[in-house]
């Protein structure tokens, strides 16, 4: 055999086929992709300690695609007190309660009751700073929805001597009513906490009470399968923003790649949804939830007043949201009498200087709100405070 021919046979003998190249390229690209996911793991791990709620701002960022019952089952310890503070709070029947003023502290003249989220919470403090004759009972869940605070509000009513209670409506909460926990509604820092779903049936308010009520029932339903199970179908059944890729833990979660596209995922889930309730021109008319809550601030309104006490809707207009939570409502507010104070003309959305960096409006926006709120019960009760 000729030198020319032993070179022609060796190079035809090295000759990868096509199928192994794609083979190889394949390997070494998962290859790459798993050292890659599991450098990220590494670097950026996410405090498996409920107590420790200050990840990193990377440790955040490649945690929020974790599937939401992990993360739920992560919050909660073996105790109350172990758990998270998120995990805790907004429960509906929590011992708290117990410890709130059932009527006005020495010195003050009137004890108003506000039911709602940290927004309505932080005006009624404006309230208590501009005028010290005031108490404080506050009940409130975060970014919490009207069936929330409406639910909250009945479950009080007996336990106290309010002169006021406040009914506080967040804009951007109001696609809540269409869940049953914050879990899938607020999925990449969930909350645990439930509430009930409401509706209209023969012009009557009814409720559909969720199977977990406490951080107790969720401890135990977490390691009791059948019982979780239960109440992940009354998820998929009453809440609109459950979905099963985004809610359920399994081994996908150790992945910071899918997490990243999961969260992705999570995201064009929620705004489907959200882009329904409500646009750019406003709430949806035709949102089923909005009868919903024209029945809840009427029922609110009625049974104060025959309780004796001087009831107010607070409507707080978040960014994004203009005087649509207001415009949505007027007609109700107008042709029932119900007493109200709206945000869109004292603290206008549109104006970012009236908000801080979190959403939430400046301490000046709260104050010029709570003055409006003291002008509006001085106003309405029987003998204004001192």
């Amino acid at each position: 055999m000729s030198l020319n021919n032993l070179f022609i046979f060796n190079s035809k003998s090295k000759q990868i086929s096509p199928v192994t190249n794609a083979l190889r390229t394949v390997f070494w690209f998962i290859f790459f992709l798993i050292l890659l996911d599991t450098i990220l793991n590494l670097l950026f791990p996410y405090p498996s300690d409920p107590l420790d709620v200050s990840p990193s701002q990377l440790s955040r960022y490649f945690d929020y695609g974790r599937s939401v019952e992990a993360k739920v089952r992560r919050q909660i310890g073996p105790t109350d007190q172990t758990s998270s503070p998120l995990s805790r709070a907004g429960w509906l029947n929590s011992d708290e309660r117990k410890t709130l003023p059932t009527q006005p502290d020495s010195g003050s003249t009137l004890l108003l009751a506000t039911y709602g989220m940290s927004f309505s919470s932080q005006v009624s403090e404006a309230v208590k700073e501009i005028d010290p004759h005031v108490s404080l009972r506050l009940i409130a869940g975060p970014t919490a929805p009207p069936n929330f605070s409406f639910t909250a509000y009945n479950l009080d009513r007996k336990k106290h001597n309010a002169d006021v209670v406040i009914l506080g409506v967040l804009a951007s909460s109001l696609s809540g009513m269409d869940a049953i926990t914050g879990m899938n509604w607020n999925p990449d820092v969930p909350p645990s906490y439930t509430f009930p779903k409401y509706y209209i049936k023969d012009g009557n308010l009814k409720s559909i009470s969720p199977e977990i009520n406490s951080l107790e029932e969720l401890r135990k339903a977490l390691k009791d399968k059948q019982k979780w199970q239960k109440f992940v179908a009354q998820m998929s059944t009453y809440d609109r923003f459950f979905n099963s890729f985004i809610f359920t833990h399994n081994v996908l979660d150790h992945s910071s790649m899918i997490r990243l596209i999961r969260r992705g995922w999570q995201q064009k889930h929620i705004e489907s949804i959200t882009n329904k309730i409500h646009t750019a021109k406003g709430f949806n008319p035709k949102w089923d939830q909005i009868p919903v809550l024209k029945a809840i601030i009427k029922e609110f309104t009625n049974t104060a007043k025959a309780d004796g006490r001087v009831p107010i809707v607070l409507l707080l207009n978040d960014q994004k949201y203009d005087d649509h939570l207001f415009k949505i409502l007027q007609t109700t507010l107008e042709e029932n009498n119900i007493i109200y104070v709206s945000s869109h003309k004292i603290a206008p959305a549109t104006n970012l200087k009236n908000f801080v960096g979190d959403g939430h409006f400046t301490k000046e926006a709260n104050l010029k709100i709570a003055q409006e709120v003291l002008n509006v019960i001085n106003k309405n009760l029987a003998k204004p405070i001192l």
